[in-house]
């Protein structure tokens, strides 16, 4: 079981009054084992980065909208099984963080946030990527280790911004010569998984000594 922070509250308030009165950039919430997320976190306006790592929210109040400013949302090790469609009005997202929750697929809200550039799922039981992947254009790296993948969907070869693409510890079988796509690939991980080769072109994308595809 993990030991988590001793929470005291009059510091938390006062770190929250603190921030909002001086226009904090960066919360860090994280390692409290909390199931709720303080409401005065979303008052918060200046944020651009917010960890709320490391707790045991199950999900995100759709307040978190009011956080207009924010770049990069931190929600590894919770209990996670969805997001709040309000994720949409922040047009300054760039990087969202997901690792270890309880996603069984990726949120449908993910794919109408276009701005997105980074995307880590790793440490879920996702069985399965959507068709409308294909709508995150600006994705650079994605994250979808030790998962339950069993197969990529086409359209994720669209996605032709990707330089890290991380899929070890699936059930992949194979990998379609359409990754020759991702002309911008420079790191690929493929180890732990059932697949017997890659398409040539690989070796052709990345250095084969810097990514674990054997």
């Amino acid at each position: 079981m993990r030991n988590y922070n001793k929470i005291n509250w009059d510091e938390i308030n006062n770190q929250l009054k603190q921030a909002k009165e001086e226009y904090w950039g960066c919360f860090n919430f994280s390692n409290y084992g909390l199931t709720e997320i303080p409401t005065e976190i979303f008052e918060i306006d200046s944020l651009c980065e917010l960890d709320l790592s490391y707790n045991r929210f199950q999900q995100i109040p759709s307040d978190i909208s009011q956080l207009t400013n924010l770049s990069y949302l931190i929600l590894d090790n919770n209990k996670i099984t969805t997001l709040p469609n309000d994720l949409i009005q922040l047009t300054n997202l760039y990087e969202i963080y997901l690792e270890e929750n309880d996603l069984t697929s990726i949120p449908s809200v993910i794919f109408d946030i276009p701005t997105l550039t980074g995307l880590s799922l790793s440490f879920n039981q996702i069985e399965k990527l959507p068709a409308n992947i294909s709508q995150l254009k600006n994705l650079e790296s994605l994250d979808l280790r030790a998962n339950d993948l069993t197969e990529l969907p086409e359209e994720l070869f669209e996605l032709t911004n990707l330089k890290y693409l991380f899929l070890e510890d699936n059930q992949l079988q194979e990998i379609s010569s359409s990754i020759c796509k991702l002309t911008k690939l420079e790191k690929l991980t493929l180890l732990d998984n059932p697949i017997t080769e890659i398409p040539d072109c690989v070796s052709k994308l990345i250095d084969l000594n810097s990514s674990s595809v054997n």
